[in-house]
């Protein structure tokens, strides 16, 4: 099987999972308004939702002037039939105090006067979300009826907020975690995910330290990102990897790896009634800064393990798709190459030195807001003869108790990484995360 057929293979398995794990046209069902307690159930959601939406100091201003009585009785219908349930939504509100008078307005032209942002919707689904916690439904019910919810940003966003400071106003979690090489996305594969916590209307920043031990050695990586308006990442991340076993137990090898991405079109969050996924370019400049510890072998430089240069870049395209009514998470990314165990041993090699193109792929089931347990692949290029590089992948959990902080742990195996040690390397994976 040759190279294009196989990865063209693997475009369409991964085509395929999407294709499954979109929400199919369904007679009506009234599972999820049943999983919500029925109308009792709805009706102490919401009692539960308000008071949390009139003490957020990010969105209670705007609810000043509501009715709350029939706000209440809006909402409750709205959540009744999303879910199925026997009920008629009369919420395309005649008014702004919803009072009954006046000319009947679709739901765009109602919250026009509400002036909500971005991060203000985003902040009314994380009331929600803690709401429907505290009454005991369960994550995937929870899920469910926010994505129900998620695609009307379209017409409930209607203006773009006036600040230049820090918002915090994307949803928890749909940052990611930061990529052993600094980008946002998962451990190992960057995801089309921008990094912090900014909405579009602002930006946000992390800084991550990563530590991952193997049987032999050690790579630590830290370092910073900053996204702009959700639109732009930039990072740059220091690597250092480390032997501890003979003739490797000097080994001393450091990279430098600045990066750039683009989300280019698709949302993560609203677009949970489409098959389209959140879509991004990046690219990734990699530079060796030092090879110590096997003076002893006469090496000192990557070019003498065969490798035919100390810096390089990596381009990638990233295709992330969260599939709420599943509470499901799915990336592929696709890496064009010439890095030796990511640019570490150098760039290209006496076996190749041709780009290449290299399938990586993530998965990741949240169990609730808050907590994440995934798995990624990611294919690697077999360029020195000295490294019979081989794929990594990774089993991890990712907990993000807050904005400000999150931690990720994995199991991960690397493979062998040269024949001075032909052992296959695995180990415990964590890195720290903090930001806005």
């Amino acid at each position: 099987m040759n190279t294009l057929t196989r990865y063209s293979g693997l475009s369409l398995l991964f085509a395929a999972s999407l294709a499954l794990a979109q929400p199919q046209p369904q007679p009506a069902s009234d599972g999820l308004y049943r999983e919500l307690g029925g109308k009792d159930g709805i009706r102490k959601v919401v009692e539960t939702f308000l008071p949390l939406v009139l003490a957020d100091a990010r969105i209670k201003e705007n609810f000043a002037d509501f009715d709350l009585d029939q706000l209440n009785l809006r909402l409750q219908e709205q959540f009744c039939e999303l879910s199925g349930g026997p009920c008629r939504y009369t919420g395309k509100y005649r008014d702004k105090t919803m009072d009954g008078v006046g000319t009947v307005r679709d739901m765009s032209t109602v919250h026009q006067d509400l002036k909500i942002s971005n991060a203000m919707f985003n902040a009314l689904a994380e009331d929600l979300q803690i709401a429907l916690q505290q009454h005991g439904v369960s994550n995937s019910a929870a899920n469910r009826l926010v994505a129900k919810l998620a695609p009307m940003q379209r017409e409930i966003v209607t203006v773009k907020a006036p600040t230049t400071s820090p918002d915090l106003g994307k949803l928890l979690a749909t940052g990611g975690v930061s990529q052993v090489e600094g980008a946002g996305g998962g451990g190992i594969v960057p995801w089309a995910l921008i990094s912090g916590y900014g909405s579009r209307d602002s930006w946000g920043a992390n800084l991550h330290y990563t530590y991952l031990s193997t049987q032999d050695y050690r790579l630590t990586s830290y370092g910073v990102a900053l996204g702009v308006a959700d639109r732009l990442e930039i990072s740059l991340a220091n690597q250092q990897f480390k032997g501890s076993l003979a003739p490797l137990d000097q080994l001393d090898i450091r990279q430098q790896i600045l990066g750039l991405k683009l989300k280019l079109a698709g949302d993560v969050v609203y677009d949970q009634d489409s098959a389209m996924p959140q879509l991004a370019v990046g690219v990734q400049y990699k530079r060796h800064q030092q090879l110590g510890g096997l003076g002893a072998l006469g090496v000192s430089k990557v070019q003498q393990l065969g490798a035919k240069d100390d810096h390089g870049y990596d381009y990638y395209v990233a295709a992330t798709k969260l599939v709420l009514d599943q509470s499901l998470l799915l990336n592929a990314t696709l890496r064009a190459t010439r890095a030796n165990q990511m640019g570490l041993l150098g760039f290209g090699g006496d076996q190749g030195d041709s780009v290449r193109l290299m399938p990586e792929f993530s998965v990741a089931y949240l169990l609730d807001r808050k907590l994440a347990l995934g798995a990624e692949y990611r294919r690697k290029p077999h360029n020195l003869g000295v490294d019979k590089e081989q794929a990594y992948y990774d089993v991890f959990v990712a907990w993000f108790p807050s904005k400000h902080v999150s931690l990720t742990a994995a199991y991960a195996v690397l493979g062998e990484i040269t024949i001075f040690n032909p052992k296959q390397q695995r180990g415990a994976y964590l890195s720290l995360q903090a930001g806005f």
